[in-house]
């Protein structure tokens, strides 16, 4: 396999997360504008959250799924692979079906125990426990949609997975400039379930096109669901901890004031803009490539490509932190500030952001780790370590709520993360027998060198040059795109003046690209 496999198969693959990014961006500026940090969007965030916690499910199966199925695909038994994939989804989706029924009949006693900020006022519990019950049912379409694109990837098709955000972020757009002054917050949680269906629907042609065919076929005793079974729940157990963390931050959060979950998830947001375009989508590529190295034994090119990916992710989530720390102030006005986004709401979400950004970069690399033990079927490891995370970050929290407001619960989050990541890392060096951990430390402090001198370029710029010439949102405007553009260019250089390997393989796609 070659070396810039990762790089290749990304490319297109970003492509189409950076648009679904720019959607999200627009989504996220409607959202505040129409219903600012209150505790309307409380609510929503909440029941979003909620929906999150249980698709874990759908990604512990999934994640499962995709060695077991590539293993068919290498014993090229087109009625045993077809066969496989009906008996996940029809036994998935029925389960499923009755997961959302329990979940709309006991979500006010949910919403009372995860959501105790919310029974402080009556009319906010009942809105709550209404937008809560509509978006359940986004599972089962998240449900089918997780086996399809389990079939997707396993066969190395990743533009439909990648394109699921900007579809499902046109519905949200949609509803929120033509529909949100008539229906309000009730339309916009039946927008989500829309949403969640648009991302199904539109893996369907390829899924055809594979050769699948749907057929009403069960078989509760076949020998590989229940192998993806077992070895998924250890997988669904470390993902909701790790979605369990973010609920229970937001329950932490609803007791702090109205909005605080709000600023919470906006901090949230503009942090992982550059792991959801890029992290994931390298992680989303590398997975099937390492199962199939697995499958095959090739450790060799396992550890290569795994190291490979953890420099990409390095190369790019380091610089990503520190420019979103840099810029946190001018991201934020440009994206929330307006309408009901007031003042006061932007000063505490940069004051949470600050100190979110770090979590970005052990994100990028937990993904990756996480990929590289489903591979060889190691579920329990990263299970254990969720645990280990979560229970980090629920004891600072509770230590500096009291002190520190919303950014205590940022704060936890990045310990946590970044104490995960490192005790998953030496796992997975004793596990693999030793990974070139020495290669990967120096390009790491190659990277954090390189980072810094963009840091300086980018205070430099808006210092001497863009304070001093404009005002308001055109300054918070041109700060960012001149600070990206120059600050890229010096971190580019830099990269390049000490001879990191992976700038190359990016520099040479992007050249090849633009000679086609």
């Amino acid at each position: 396999m070659k070396n810039n496999k990762v790089i290749k198969s990304s490319f297109l693959v970003m492509i189409f997360i950076i648009l679904g990014k720019i959607f999200a961006l627009v989504r996220d500026s409607l959202i505040a504008a129409k219903f600012g940090a209150t505790y309307i969007t409380d609510i929503y965030n909440f029941a979003l959250g909620m929906v999150y916690l249980l698709t874990t499910i759908s990604y512990g199966l999934t994640t499962t799924f995709i060695p077991i199925h590539t293993e068919l695909l290498e014993n090229k038994d087109k009625n045993k692979r077809n066969n496989f994939v009906n008996n996940v989804l029809n036994v998935f989706t029925i389960g499923t079906i009755i997961l959302t029924i329990l979940m709309i009949f006991f979500s006010k006693e949910i919403i009372y125990v995860f959501g105790h900020g919310f029974k402080n006022d009556a009319a906010v519990f009942n809105t709550s426990v209404k937008i809560t019950r509509i978006m359940l049912l986004s599972l089962i379409f998240i449900s089918l949609q997780s086996v399809v694109t389990g079939v997707l990837q396993a066969h190395k098709e990743f533009y439909e997975p990648s394109a699921m955000a900007l579809v499902s972020n046109i519905v949200y757009i949609l509803y929120l400039v033509f529909f949100t002054a008539r229906y309000g917050i009730i339309g916009f949680a039946v927008a989500t379930v829309v949403a969640f269906f648009m991302q199904f629907l539109i893996n369907i042609p390829k899924y055809k096109k594979l050769g699948y065919k749907y057929s009403i076929y069960m078989e509760l005793k076949d020998n590989r669901m229940k192998q993806m079974f077992r070895l998924s729940i250890p997988v669904i157990i470390s993902t909701s901890v790790i979605q369990l963390n973010a609920f229970v931050n937001r329950a932490f959060a609803t007791n702090i004031y109205y909005g605080a979950v709000t600023v919470l998830d906006c901090a949230n947001k503009i942090n992982t803009l550059a792991y959801e375009v890029f992290a994931i989508g390298i992680a989303m590529i590398v997975y099937p490539i390492l199962s199939e190295l697995a499958v095959k034994g090739d450790m060799n090119g396992y550890k290569r490509s795994l190291q490979r990916s953890i420099n990409i992710i390095l190369l790019i989530m380091v610089p990503a932190a520190v420019g979103i720390a840099l810029l946190r102030e001018p991201l934020i006005n440009v994206i929330f500030k307006r309408g009901a986004f007031t003042e006061e709401a932007a000063k505490l979400t940069s004051q949470a952001l600050l100190l979110y950004t770090p979590a970005m970069i052990a994100y990028g690399v937990r993904d990756i780790l996480n990929k590289a033990f489903y591979s060889v079927k190691d579920t329990k490891t990263p299970m254990i370590n969720s645990f280990i995370g979560i229970g980090i970050n629920v004891i600072i929290n509770i230590v500096l709520i009291k002190y520190m407001g919303v950014s205590a619960l940022t704060l936890a989050t990045t310990i946590s993360s970044i104490i995960i990541t490192i005790l998953m890392f030496n796992k997975l060096s004793k596990k693999l027998e030793g990974i070139n951990t020495k290669d990967i430390v120096v390009v790491f402090f190659k990277i954090v060198f390189a980072s810094l001198i963009m840091a300086v370029v980018i205070i430099m710029v808006n210092k001497f040059f863009i304070s001093k010439l404009f005002y308001g949102f055109k300054r918070d405007v041109l700060s960012i795109l001149i600070s990206t553009l120059l600050g890229g260019i010096a971190y580019a250089i830099s990269i390049f003046i000490l001879k990191v390997d992976e700038i190359n393989d990016v520099l040479d796609k992007f050249i090849s690209k633009a000679k086609k």
